[in-house]
């Protein structure tokens, strides 16, 4: 559990998650533009048709950095059919048995996939009304993923009357105009594709010239999140209890749960 804890809070204090999906980009040249920028997480989905090698080389080539798997499922009879078209697939297995640090799902987990992985492994659900995200925590989810388009989902979740419960990822679209509104909405993480951080940057780009395109969307997010929770933008450099206690949410390394 300290473990996942260190996790948790670097993703956190990032706000910002690069999502690698499928693109004309080279792979391994935007994993070193991430590292370039400053970031210490990033998500890797499986859209990537490369992800079955991908996944295991950033793990061992950048052994400290924090690395997410989206598009995952948690079936493993479907990943074993869906693998005769989509061969980068690996099931939630083997993707922990590699040594990655969470999971990100665009169909939903499973609360029984929920309650085994979410002690070791960072667990991000998406849901699309009120009642799925209260679930999704419950049953274990670290966050909760909703779509950039629904940002009145993300206030509901956020309003007086759920009690400012619900962590929130915000991805799809998320365009650096339009982070300030995903977080003054209440997302405390954004998440968007290279294909939209590069927009216009030849396909050869090096990694140098990507971590440049990368940055101004981590200090954006920043920005607008320090706006935002002014309380957790002064217990940045504090202890791992004080950085907790400062959270504007539901988490579940909090010691009055035990």
């Amino acid at each position: 559990m300290e473990r996942l804890h260190a996790v948790y809070r670097r993703i956190h204090e990032q706000g910002f998650l690069p999502i690698f999906t499928e693109n004309e980009y080279d792979s391994k040249a935007l994993v070193e533009a991430c590292v370039v920028a400053g970031c210490s997480a990033i998500e890797y989905t499986l859209r990537s048709r490369d992800a079955h090698i991908m996944i295991p080389w950033a793990r061992k080539q950048y052994p400290d950095l924090c690395l997410i798997v989206g598009s995952t499922l948690d079936s493993e009879p479907l990943v074993r059919h869906a693998r005769s078209r989509h061969p980068q697939l690996l099931t939630i297995e083997e993707l922990a048995s590699i040594g990655v640090d969470g999971f990100v799902s665009m169909v939903g987990f499973r609360p029984e996939t929920l309650k085994r992985y979410s002690s070791t492994h960072l667990m991000i659900a998406p849901v699309s009304t009120m009642y799925e995200a209260f679930s999704a925590i419950e049953s274990g989810a670290h966050f909760v993923k909703v779509a950039g388009t629904q940002l009145e989902l993300v206030k509901y979740l956020r309003y007086d009357a759920t009690f400012g419960f619900c962590p929130i990822m915000v991805t799809g679209g998320m365009t650096m105009d339009r982070i300030p509104a995903a977080v003054e909405a209440g997302a405390v993480l954004i998440g968007s594709g290279f294909e939209l951080i590069l927009q216009g940057l030849p396909t050869d780009s090096s990694a140098r010239q990507a971590a440049d395109a990368l940055a101004p969307y981590l200090d954006a997010t920043r920005q607008a999140r320090d706006n935002k929770w002014p309380a957790l933008a002064k217990a940045r450099d504090g202890d791992i209890n004080s950085w907790s206690a400062a959270l504007p949410h539901h988490h579940p390394f909090d010691k009055h749960q035990e």
